[in-house]
């Protein structure tokens, strides 16, 4: 079994808390991310790999220079992150970021714009470690193209987590019920949800939608001048995202129908058996108002739904007034 599906069992969502780039090339507010994803009981903690010349053409470099992750800083974050216990997780948007964190992560998360990306995707695949895709730039059609080029390549080890890629994201274009066409789409893939909602709303009803990822986004303040804070959440709101995702896991349960013993007991306090309403002898024919309906439900009464079935049928044994019927009185 893979990583992640040892992360993803039946009942527990995998929980991403995205730094993104909110780090502002600070060590000490790297750290203070890793505290707060720790502290909030998130699953893992996640920062973006690149370096700038892998993104963009020399136009807009140094837009993105300033949100570059030192490499300077991986070291002491992997320390930290151990130190938390919490899972160290990045994105590498190029060979030169993948080849620098390829073996510091236990799985690689592949952003949305780099699905079709496939010499990189093809380059971390040969790692054979589980893969996250984001799909919030991709139409189905491309979605398709990648999962059959991955099967194509014999790769089975990855998700994909259902996305909208607009920062923040309008809860009218969130379209969280995509998540269940995917699901029926690739019936043995882990499905997701990348949320860049304001809020926590989305997120709680992927889970509810059968979501076994959440990735949000969050910042220690949303006054922070990053790009990233302002559709961030902040602590004490990650916190409280993660505490009702942990409840829907326990209110989900399973499949089938199961009857607590609480269920059980308060069944037989408020359920009905037949009970005789006068003392009826052997060899008596069953009919019309020779019983009736009253609680408490007895384990062995005869079904309260099947009475009319017995209609015009004798009793072996004699049966007295208030005893409760059962299928022993025509056998």
């Amino acid at each position: 079994m893979s990583f992640l599906n040892k992360q993803i069992n039946k009942n527990k969502v995998f929980i991403i808390a995205e730094a993104g780039s909110t780090h502002n090339r600070s060590l000490s507010t790297a750290k203070k991310l890793i505290d707060v994803a720790a502290s909030s009981g998130a699953n893992a903690v996640k920062f973006q790999s690149f370096f700038s010349e892998e993104i963009s053409t020399k136009k807009n470099i140094n837009f993105y220079k300033q949100f570059e992750l030192p490499t300077k800083f991986y070291k002491e974050i992997l320390r930290h992150c151990k130190k938390r216990k919490i899972i160290f997780l990045t994105t590498p948007f190029g060979f030169k970021s993948f080849n620098m964190i390829k073996d510091m992560v236990p799985l690689y998360k592949i952003a949305s714009p780099e699905i079709n990306y496939y010499e990189l995707i093809d380059e971390v695949i040969k790692k054979n470690k589980p893969i996250i895709f984001s799909t919030g730039c991709s139409d189905e059609k491309e979605i398709v193209q990648l999962v059959n080029h991955l099967k194509k390549n014999k790769f089975k080890k990855f998700a994909l987590l259902h996305c909208g890629s607009s920062y923040p994201l309008a809860p009218e274009n969130v379209n969280l019920s995509y998540i269940t066409r995917l699901k029926k789409m690739f019936k043995n893939i882990p499905i997701g949800y990348s949320d860049h909602t304001t809020g926590i709303s989305a997120s709680i009803g992927a889970v509810s939608l059968g979501a076994k990822i959440i990735e949000k986004h969050f910042t220690i303040s949303k006054k922070d001048k990053n790009p990233d804070s302002f559709f961030s959440l902040e602590p004490n709101e990650l916190k409280e995202m993660i505490k009702h995702i942990r409840e829907i896991e326990k209110s989900l349960g399973y499949p089938n129908k199961v009857l607590d013993k609480s269920i059980i007991s308060k069944r037989r306090a408020g359920m009905r058996s037949y009970y005789a309403t006068k003392n009826h002898k052997k060899g008596s024919k069953l009919k019309n108002n020779m019983f009736i309906a009253l609680r408490p439900y007895e384990k062995n009464s005869l079904p309260i739904n099947k009475i009319k079935n017995f209609y015009g049928k004798k009793l072996v044994k004699k049966i007295n007034i208030s005893q409760f019927l059962t299928l022993k009185h025509f056998k």
